[in-house]
C-alpha cells in the first residue's frame, strides 16, 4: 500500500512538473530536447545536456525537478535520491525518451 502510495505521488509529481511554469518561447522543453536529440535522462531522474547549447535550460530543469523531488521527499520522509529514481521510471514511458 505504502509503494502505491509513493508510486501514485511520483505520478503526481509529474504531472506537477508539466504544469509548472513554461520556459521562455526561446527555450526547449524536456520533451523537446530529448526529441531533438540535444539531452539524455539520466537513471535519478535528471537530465544531461548532450549539446553544449542547451546546457542552461537543461541546468533549469534539473533545477525545477530537484525542487519537485525535495518537496515530494520531505512530504513522504524518503531520500531525494528515490524520488528522483521514481521519476526516472515514470520518464521511459514518456515521448521520445532518450537515456543517457
Amino acid at each position: 500500500m505504502a509503494r502505491y502510495r509513493f508510486t501514485a505521488l511520483a505520478f503526481a509529481a509529474v504531472t506537477a512538473m508539466a504544469l509548472m511554469t513554461p520556459l521562455p518561447a526561446a527555450a526547449q522543453s524536456a520533451e523537446d530536447l530529448r526529441r531533438d536529440g540535444q539531452a539524455c535522462e539520466l537513471p535519478n531522474g535528471y537530465m544531461r545536456a548532450i549539446d553544449n547549447s542547451v546546457r542552461s535550460v537543461v541546468q533549469r530543469i534539473n533545477d525545477q525537478r530537484r525542487q519537485v523531488y525535495e518537496d515530494k521527499a520531505r512530504a513522504e520522509g524518503v531520500s531525494v535520491e528515490a524520488v528522483g529514481q521514481i521519476y526516472a521510471r515514470e520518464l521511459r514511458s514518456k515521448p521520445h525518451y532518450l537515456p543517457c
